[in-house]
């Protein structure tokens, strides 16, 4: 029996669909992002599919990823190809890296701080979609196997999902057999048949295409090398903001094996990677400023670029700021104790072992900030664990004097240890408690 009013259902959430296509034809995004969810709500799976685009561009609505999974996936599992697609690459996605640690963003964005990358659901998408036909899913699929992000890495599985994408020209699948010709995956590394793959992806606008065939230019790998179309496309690349290629434009101009390079042109490459966050390219700058190598010597540079790494999470950065900090070696001169601490404090998160015992000598004297006894053990105590001796002198200082109640037993023992192991300090404040405990006795 014919359900009258079920088809009317479906009938009207097919015209929600249509009139929302029309709207994004239109371009008028809110309206259609509206007319689609009412759809989707619906349970039209060509609107679920679309409004999952919309929200995981943002247009329309709020960027949403975890939305634009959970519309997604409703698609990809009522059998839509293009969504199964779309599906694994939303699960190869975080955004996590979108928003900034703070209760407001917790506050303001709640769930969506958790959507985090699942790169085994990510593969059973893709291959579902390439089970489907979909060329894309095909070339995400493999990508995925080739690079073994979320199971076992396989080469020959990888070329046969990219074989259906290479036939319908997929530009990620010509990038990634080109990959695995290049790097040597199916067999001895085949540069000349790679190169024919990464000139196809170059041609349609690839960036990491056209740094691949620079680098067969420059190094004339498969080809005659050609080091003026090699910065050509480096240089096209690095121009639309593709970071390898800008790293290799400094690299080539800076090479200390060629001085007759256009060394200003590298450093402004070099500058632009550190301005991109990469901290190795700061603390070169770092070290190009304190030495005065291709640019005018800066103290003033120098530091600037050192914090930039050490804001960057580059450890030793971190350490030296904190040193420059406690000792006013800044451009001022004058000591910033509290800052050093703070420096400390974030190198020693990330196990830098002398930053530990430092800022276990700040808490337990109160330097640069109040006194915190339990947290000057405790990080103590952790650069003990990582074999820094140095840890000896200050640990067994805090037993002797600073514990509440003092430990002297401990203390001793402690330091005991680090005199055994030849270290001076600990020599002399061993010798210290004993004297102690002699005056106390007699």
């Amino acid at each position: 029996m014919i359900d009258l009013r079920d088809m009317a259902r479906q009938a009207f959430r097919h015209q929600l669909y249509r009139h929302g296509l029309r709207q994004l034809g239109l371009e008028k995004m809110p309206k259609a992002a509206a007319l689609l969810k009412k759809a989707a709500d619906r349970g039209h799976v060509g609107a679920a599919y679309e409004l999952a685009r919309l929200f995981e561009a943002g247009k329309g609505v709020i960027a949403d990823l975890a939305e634009a999974r959970r519309f997604a996936r409703f698609a990809a599992d009522a059998g839509h190809p293009a969504a199964m697609a779309l599906t694994a690459r939303l699960y190869l996605a975080s955004s996590r890296q979108e928003f900034p640690a703070t209760p407001a963003s917790r506050s303001l964005y709640g769930a969506a701080l958790e959507t985090v990358s699942e790169p085994v659901l990510a593969r059973t998408y893709a291959l579902a979609a390439h089970e489907a036909g979909n060329a894309d899913g095909s070339a995400l699929a493999g990508y995925l196997l080739a690079s073994g992000i979320g199971g076992e890495a396989d080469p020959q599985a990888a070329m046969d999902c990219y074989e259906p994408a290479l036939a319908v020209g997929n530009v990620r699948a010509h990038l990634g057999v080109g990959t695995l010709l290049a790097g040597g995956h199916l067999g001895a590394a085949d540069y000349e048949q790679a190169f024919s793959y990464f000139k196809f992806a170059a041609a349609a606008g690839n960036r990491t295409a056209r740094h691949y065939l620079a680098l067969q230019y420059l190094n004339g790998l498969g080809t005659t090398a050609n080091e003026e179309r090699a910065l050509k496309l480096l240089t096209a690349a690095a121009a639309k903001g593709y970071q390898a290629s800008i790293e290799e434009l400094a690299k080539y101009y800076l090479d200390p094996a060629h001085p007759g390079r256009d060394r200003a042109k590298g450093i402004r490459w070099l500058t632009a990677l550190a301005r991109m966050g990469d901290k190795r390219a700061c603390r070169e700058l770092e070290q190009r400023y304190r030495h005065g190598a291709d640019v005018a010597q800066s103290a003033t540079e120098a530091l600037l670029w050192l914090e930039k790494a050490a804001l960057k999470g580059d450890v030793a950065a971190q350490f030296q700021m904190a040193v420059v900090a406690a000792t006013g070696g800044g451009s001022e001169g004058e000591a910033d104790l509290a800052q050093a601490r703070l420096w400390f404090e974030m190198a020693a998160e990330q196990g830098h072992a002398i930053a530990m015992v430092n800022l276990g000598r700040f808490r337990m004297k109160g330097i640069g900030g109040p006194v915190d006894l339990a947290g000057a053990q405790r990080v103590l105590e952790a650069a003990m664990e990582a074999g820094e001796l140095a840890a000896s002198a200050v640990l067994g200082e805090y037993h002797a004097y600073y514990a509440d109640p003092a430990d002297p037993d401990t203390a001793r023992n402690i330091l005991t240890v680090g005199a055994e192991a030849g270290d001076a300090v600990c020599k002399d404040m061993l010798a210290r408690l004993d004297e102690r405990q002699v005056a106390k006795v007699a």
